[in-house]
């Protein structure tokens, strides 16, 4: 079973890539949530989690999904995480989680894609995002294979620890906020973005989208607007957006 949480588009590609080659079912944690589908997930081949890494670790909705649901049939586990440059040090936190869940861990590896994150830093050039995705084709096939044949994963090299411990939950305390999001008169009113929110924190009032407070900062509604509508503060401004396939 592979299961996937995903903002800008890069770990849902990686994850299909994954179900394509394993032949396994694939479940949206997107749509779980936005649903509040908590319900028991039962399956025979391995649990493969997919989703990207936020400062230095899963992303709280994607951990929180993960330990209220009751998993069933095995206890076999792979963690794929996607990144711009390293994950980290979410291998230790992966294995806590694996602890409490009672999985056992077969692999944990990383594929480096392309940035979506625009509200913290902006995001490359279209030529530069089309070279780092065909640079990760290669590395998603090669995990895929080593997970279908349910072998481990070879073992990468942790990154330094102070994203991941220190400046995670100061980046959660004063960033991952809703507020500065805004809606320019691009907007066509189409509702897309509260359609991508998964914490349904996005409600249409007057054809025009409104942020409420519980954001966890996926960028999808931001990356995936089609009209490009939407800007964070001053800080996206002038941007190019990132965003990868559709649902």
């Amino acid at each position: 079973m592979i299961l996937y949480f995903s903002g800008t588009g890069n770990s849902r590609y990686a994850a299909k890539k994954i179900a394509e080659v394993c032949d396994d079912e694939i479940i949206s944690i997107n749509q779980c949530v936005k649903s509040n589908n908590y319900g028991s997930v039962s399956s025979t081949k391995p649990l493969v989690f997919v989703g990207p890494v936020y400062a230095g670790r899963l992303p709280r909705i994607m951990n929180e999904y993960i330990k209220k649901v009751n998993f069933s049939g095995t206890r076999k586990a792979y963690f794929v995480v996607t990144c711009a440059q390293t994950p980290w040090q979410t291998v230790s936190y992966v294995k806590k989680l694996c602890e409490e869940k009672e999985f056992n861990l077969a692999g944990f590896n990383s594929i480096v894609m392309p940035q979506g994150y625009i509200a913290g830093g902006g995001t490359q050039p279209k030529y530069i995002n089309d070279k780092v995705l065909e640079n990760a084709k290669p590395k998603i096939q090669e995990i895929a294979k080593v997970i279908a044949k349910g072998k481990k994963l070879p073992k990468e090299e942790p990154g330094k620890a102070i994203m991941s411990k220190i400046l995670n939950p100061i980046m959660y305390a004063i960033m991952i906020k809703a507020k500065g999001f805004a809606v320019t008169d691009k907007c066509s009113k189409c509702g897309t973005c509260a359609d991508r929110c998964p914490m349904n924190n996005i409600k249409i009032v007057d054809g025009r989208p409104v942020w409420g407070d519980n954001c966890t900062h996926c960028m999808a509604c931001i990356a995936g607007c089609p009209k490009e509508a939407i800007e964070y503060g001053k800080k996206t401004q002038g941007k190019t957006r990132y965003y990868l396939g559709d649902e």
